[in-house]
């Protein structure tokens, strides 16, 4: 049998009864013991991070994530999350959108090239977008409202900053948006209690 090629798709029978997302930063702070004037120094490190707890299952729902575990390798896999609360967006986009210009690692503003002219609030803060695809898809929030004008073009700010440089006409993904994951352990597990009803937690990490 051929070793497992990821990323991943995750098992989608259950729902996560909770989940934790965060973006976690490197910033260094000196402070003076003496005037408690600070500098501030920001490095580019700006990861996703998710906890994700799955509902009491019977071991026929299990055991699919079980093997989604075992395929994984430990860290070593990968896979595509989303965050299970913001599956569609707030604004009023509809239709297919791509980027409308190329972008660089470091950018903020993207153009987005969609196929609805003039909408108002088209993208609202705290949407996600999903980048590119597969193992190539990388996961942002627009936290700025956005129309979109007269030819479809939509100019949106992002978080974190562009990661890596893409192309005019990159698909651009607004419901269901992921990105790419890792596990933050190499020992993955499940626990049983005497009623034969599974239970998993997992931790993740955006991979890089």
């Amino acid at each position: 049998m051929a070793a497992p090629t990821y990323p991943l798709t995750h098992p989608t029978d259950v729902g996560f009864t909770k989940s934790k997302f965060s973006i976690a930063r490197a910033v260094a702070v000196a402070e003076s013991p003496f005037t408690g004037a600070q500098q501030v120094h920001e490095y580019d490190k700006a990861q996703w991070k998710a906890t994700i707890t799955l509902p009491p299952m019977k071991r026929e729902t299990a055991a699919k994530w079980i093997a989604f575990f075992m395929k994984l390798h430990g860290r070593k896999g990968t896979f595509l999350l989303g965050d299970p609360d913001c599956k569609t967006a707030q604004g009023n986009i509809t239709g297919n959108v791509t980027l409308g210009a190329d972008i660089g690692v470091g950018d903020y503003d993207i153009s987005l090239a969609t196929s609805a002219n003039n909408i108002t609030d088209a993208f609202k803060a705290g949407d996600y977008i999903q980048i590119d695809t597969g193992g190539s898809a990388k996961l942002h929030m627009i936290v700025e409202d956005a129309d979109t004008n007269g030819t479809g073009e939509a100019t949106v700010t992002v978080e974190p900053p562009i990661k890596v440089a893409r192309n005019l006409g990159t698909t651009v993904t607004y419901a269901g948006a992921q990105g790419l994951f890792r596990m933050d352990v190499s020992e993955l597990g499940w626990d049983a209690d005497f009623m034969s009803r599974f239970g998993i937690t997992f931790s993740c990490t955006e991979a890089i």
